[in-house]
């Protein structure tokens, strides 16, 4: 094999979502067998399915083997083609990447996730962003605020921080103040003595006094009484804890990140939640985008749930997923996809777009305008209308895939937007035309 006069570095992501990089120093072939110099994780392909051979500094030739299907540049299928470096083709359910080898690219890369951690999966650049953002928030000894929908991965980001900072050997403690009811809430977070209440047969360390030298999470901190908002304050200001019962007072050195899917400046200026607490909570703000805003990581994540059950997903599935808004963001993913999984044929490996039409009935009960069943009734005009507008929106206006989106025939959309009278993509927002 001819040895390639620059190293190239392949970018290889599976169908479960895993992305894996390869040295690449001379001509290599690809295929899902075992001895393959680069091995794919993806049951459609054959045991040899392309050949990766030297062309020049700046660009490759790649070759399918016979029974291969073919690699796609976008919609355009090819067997044999002299491809310039950095160009991603896919291959099955499988998708790559050559580029230049840069070991100045960790920019464009995550932080390492520490060991034993759970990672916050992310391939979109707002969220690569964000993680940094939570690296360097995890250096200082600022309380942090992670603000959020429900479902974002605000407990997993908050492990991140508490691993990435020097605390990582002491405790990290998560508390959701929404799980817990008002007479309870305050022995949970400073502890209580024998005897201070009814079932207090024994003194308890509160979440405070746990996290000694740790870290304490606060899920759901919109949720804390006013009266335990002070208490909250005063600990923040001098570490003081007085244990329900108690006249002792016993101080702790902890490092406090918050979490909660309300708006809490809003709260504050509602005079629902403490303003000088808030200011002590959010030194750092961090905003999770919600998952609607990340279109790649549906994908990424999608692909990682189903191939924990041995099953892949269709392209029109993808899309369908892409498609909806997903307001319990990826924990609803999950569930979706899991329960996809669980239903599907058992004799079949790849999740057709069928498997995900409930979620369609789902959105048209949840859409911004209210619950549909109670709220006013659209005519099915104005319905064709609306799902037009929103594949054309989720697609960038390439038709093809909108026609994919509503499981239409291309021709058939063409029609639909003479009728609606909606312009194409050509014009920005899709701007319709007045009657």
């Amino acid at each position: 094999m001819k040895p390639f006069q620059t190293p190239l570095e392949l970018c290889v992501q599976d169908p479960s979502g895993q992305i894996r990089r390869y040295l690449v120093k001379q001509e290599a072939w690809i295929g899902r067998s075992p001895e393959a110099p680069i091995p794919l994780r993806d049951p459609t392909l054959p045991e040899r399915a392309l050949n990766v051979l030297r062309a020049s500094e700046d660009s490759v030739w790649i070759r399918s083997e016979p029974g291969a299907p073919d690699a796609k540049l976008g919609d355009l299928r090819l067997r044999e083609a002299h491809l310039p470096v950095g160009v991603s083709i896919r291959l099955g359910e499988s998708e790559l990447r050559l580029s230049r080898l840069n070991t100045h690219s960790s920019a464009a890369s995550l932080p390492e996730t520490p060991r034993g951690v759970r990672a916050w999966q992310t391939c979109n650049p707002v969220g690569k962003a964000l993680l940094w953002n939570v690296r360097k928030a995890a250096a200082t000894p600022l309380s942090t605020y992670l603000a959020g929908e429900t479902g974002t991965g605000k407990e997993v980001l908050a492990e991140l921080l508490h691993a990435w900072s020097d605390r990582a050997s002491g405790n990290f403690v998560p508390l959701n103040c929404a799980a817990l009811s008002i007479t309870l809430i305050e022995s949970e977070l400073f502890g209580h003595v024998k005897g201070a209440f009814t079932g207090a047969h024994a003194p308890r360390p509160g979440a405070l006094l746990q996290a000694h030298n740790g870290t304490l999470f606060l899920d759901e901190v919109g949720d804390l009484p006013l009266d335990i908002q002070v208490k909250l304050l005063r600990f923040l200001e001098n570490g003081e804890i007085r244990a329900v019962g108690s006249d002792h007072v016993s101080h702790a050195n902890v490092r406090v990140v918050c979490a909660t899917h309300k708006p809490l400046l809003k709260m504050v200026e509602e005079g629902r939640f403490r303003r000088d607490l808030y200011y002590r909570l959010a030194s750092v703000t961090l905003e999770i985008p919600p998952l609607r805003d990340r279109p790649e990581d549906i994908e990424m994540l999608a692909r990682h749930f189903a191939g924990s059950f041995g099953k892949t997903l269709s392209p029109s599935a993808l899309l369908r997923l892409q498609s909806y808004s997903w307001p319990g963001n990826v924990r609803e993913l999950r569930h979706a996809v899991e329960r996809s999984c669980a239903l599907s044929d058992t004799f079949s490996t790849v999740l057709p777009e069928s498997s995900f039409r409930f979620l369609l009935d789902t959105e048209l009960m949840t859409e911004e305008k209210g619950d549909l069943r109670n709220g006013p009734l659209l005519r099915l005009d104005e319905m064709e209308r609306h799902l037009i507008l929103k594949a054309l929106k989720l697609t960038n206006g390439n038709r093809t895939k909108a026609a994919k989106v509503l499981g239409v025939a291309r021709s058939t959309l063409f029609e639909m937007l003479r009728r609606h009278r909606v312009a194409g993509p050509r014009q920005p927002l899709w701007l319709e035309h007045s009657a």
